[in-house]
């Protein structure tokens, strides 16, 4: 894939991702992995929703600005993942309010229901750490350099999900903010 397309694409998630709610107007990240050591990652302040591909930042992976203008603040996380993992081209950084009430009720998601075994794979959370930070990539690559995972949990502030391709990143998100809320309603009447 050219990176016009893949431009394109992060923008597309991006709305995919607003309208869905996983994200708010400013909110959450995503990067694309191109060939060599760069990587197009959203810019930092910028509504999500109005994202254009132009809008979208080229930078190499010790996070280097090669074209456009300010990366996510969580330029860090995307690096260090695509660093550890070669078989990932896209990672996807959401707030789903599912999955954040849910680790604040202290439960976990069932991940006996048969999206998360069709689609997710095995997910990781890890305690809270300061957003952007050096503490925070290491805690997120060491969870995913293990091939089976697709997603972490960061307590308290969101998910990074991964794959192959936008939209494989992007509907595990969506099926684990979905079982989050089935496993919040099942708590709630007593399943």
């Amino acid at each position: 894939m050219n990176e016009q397309s893949l431009r394109e694409l992060i923008a597309e998630i991006f709305r995919l991702a607003y309208t869905r709610r996983l994200v708010d107007l400013l909110g959450g990240n995503a990067s694309a992995r191109l060939s060599g050591d760069e990587v197009l990652i959203t810019p930092t302040s910028t509504p999500k929703v109005i994202i254009k591909p132009q809008n979208i930042v080229k930078i190499r992976l010790d996070g280097t600005v090669v074209s456009g203008g300010k990366p996510s603040s969580e330029w860090r996380m995307h690096v260090a993942i695509y660093r550890v993992r070669d078989d990932v081209r896209f990672v996807l950084h959401t707030h789903p309010p599912n999955i954040l009430a849910l680790t604040r009720a202290g439960l976990k998601i069932d991940m006996s229901l048969s999206e998360a075994i069709s689609y997710v794979g095995e997910v990781i959370d890890v305690p809270f750490l300061r957003p952007g930070s050096n503490e925070l990539a290491e805690a997120v690559s060491r969870a995913l350099s293990r091939k089976n995972v697709t997603a972490v949990i960061l307590r308290n502030h969101g998910l990074v999900t991964v794959g192959v391709t936008p939209y494989e990143a992007f509907n595990r998100a969506e099926v684990l903010e979905d079982l989050a809320y089935i496993t919040l309603m099942s708590s709630c009447h007593g399943k």
